[in-house]
């Protein structure tokens, strides 16, 4: 293409650009020639910095007859009027070649991957994408901290999410699982909906399916009907699952599941083998052989409660009080606990003032003696107790041993508190008689007395769970 011709070429593609009528053709074409001529770089930046003048001007000139404008101008060329240094001629047309496109070549929106159809019961976290119903989805994350809600794709696919859940929107007819649970109803028209996980890809062939996923990856598929495809990222492993059929995810490999017709197990992963072996496993005193009960010294005469276990570490004889619970650890059978932690709710009680009551610290023992785990709610004094010690704050450790402590912090009453550790868990595994006896104290002992009594949850408060115990158990 000669020069003048390409003048021409640049002059027509500068008028496309202004009026708005400008392909994708157009803009390479643009490029190549701005950036690799050095005289048309000098006339496109001409032309653009003539129009952006006339457009900052146009306001000012519009009640100024023509004959005076033109009277106005220069009989010199605007080549000869503008003068450029010549280092930053092709930068200064860049920008300009950008600026321009951008300016005057309608931006493409982003189209809505799906649409959020209706919610029940949904509580929602910090997600990127709206959460209310009606609403087009584009790409971004749904986090759903309870409840459902439901949506379907731009392909058709329709998926309820399950909280607390975590989906990223990627594409009309795909998504990303980080976490919980879904099902899917795919129609024809929606075949290849894909649902990936950190360790896996579901591709739909037309059908119902239900998949979950653990923050840590792993998770399960369920066929409840049609035919899914089942890729595993690492090892490269797939799998056809047809109605009823199953299979778990994990970092290494796919573990079919022999197909059934009854109620979904989407944990199934979390249990490698049928044998029933729980991995953790909650006790209370409430249950089978538990009981719990406080003991007050002699001479306290007021100030008593059927449904909160009090504590007190009293400066005087009297109003002096320590709690203890019995955990029946039957369920255990012969399984080793590997973690432990005990769980009190604490409440106000409505004796003595929480402002006056400084920052308390509480212990828990743990009975060794099984002789005198055989004691009752009904009988138990501050005399007989168990590992008695007339100090509040304190037992007989010749028969007891120290497995924990907590605090409260100054003025509170009431909230839940927790002991956890390894010196728990060996004393539940030490246990012969499989029944365990912990002793509750306050070691803080208060100035005077009119501070507060701490209290925290026995068998029969109404609202509040009972002294529990949560046990992760080792592998058999």
């Amino acid at each position: 293409m000669n020069p003048p011709d390409s003048q021409e070429k640049l002059r027509e593609l500068c008028d496309r650009l202004l009026d708005g009528d400008f392909s994708p053709e157009d803009r390479a074409c643009l490029e190549a020639l701005v950036l690799g001529d050095p005289a048309l770089r000098t006339l496109y930046v001409e032309i653009m910095h003539q129009h952006a003048a006339l457009r900052q001007n146009a306001s000012r000139l519009g009640d100024v007859p023509l004959s005076e404008v033109l009277r106005a101008m220069p009989d010199e060329p605007m080549s000869k009027m503008i003068r450029f240094p010549r280092w930053p001629l092709q930068i200064a047309a860049a920008v300009l070649l950008g600026f321009a496109i951008w300016q005057f070549v309608p931006h493409r929106t982003e189209s809505p991957l799906a649409t959020l159809i209706e919610t029940n019961g949904a509580r929602w976290e910090n997600s990127s994408l709206p959460t209310v119903p009606g609403s087009p989805l584009k790409a971004g994350r749904l986090r759903l901290e309870s409840g459902v809600a439901r949506l379907v794709f731009q392909s058709g696919a329709e998926v309820s999410l399950e909280g607390p859940a975590e989906l990223e929107l990627q594409g009309p007819n795909t998504c990303f699982l980080h976490t919980g649970a879904l099902t899917a109803h795919v129609p024809e028209q929606a075949r290849g909906f894909t649902v990936a996980t950190a360790h896996a890809q579901l591709i739909d062939h037309g059908t119902d399916f239900g998949i979950s996923a653990d923050p840590g990856g792993r998770g399960q598929v369920q066929v409840l009907k049609g035919e899914v495809e089942l890729r595993h990222e690492r090892s490269g492993e797939t799998r056809l699952l047809a109605t009823h059929e199953s299979a778990a995810i994990t970092a290494d490999h796919l573990t079919q599941i022999p197909a059934t017709e009854g109620e979904p197990d989407r944990y199934a992963f979390l249990r490698p083998n049928s044998a029933p072996h729980p991995t953790t496993l909650t006790l209370t005193t409430a249950g089978g052989a538990g009981d719990a009960a406080y003991v007050v010294s002699p001479g306290s005469r007021i100030h008593s409660s059927d449904t909160l276990l009090l504590l007190k570490n009293s400066p005087t004889q009297a109003y002096r009080r320590k709690a203890y619970l019995r955990f029946d650890l039957a369920p255990l059978r012969d399984r080793r606990v590997a973690e432990a932690s005990l769980t009190l709710n604490f409440e106000a009680t409505g004796f003595g003032y929480a402002s006056l009551t400084g920052e308390c610290t509480f212990a828990v023992y743990g009975l060794a003696d099984d002789a005198q785990d055989n004691w009752s709610a009904e009988t138990l004094t501050w005399e007989n107790a168990p590992a008695f010690s007339p100090d509040a704050g304190t037992v007989d450790t010749s028969h007891a041993m120290k497995l924990g402590t907590f605090s409260t912090p100054r003025g509170v009453v009431s909230g839940t508190f927790a002991i956890e550790g390894q010196a728990l868990a060996d004393f539940l595994n030490a246990d012969a008689n499989r029944r365990a006896t912990l002793i509750v104290v306050r070691e803080t002992s208060e100035a005077g007395s009119n501070s507060a009594v701490h209290g925290f949850a026995g068998n029969h408060h109404p609202t509040l769970a009972p002294p529990t115990l949560k046990l992760t158990l080792a592998n058999p």
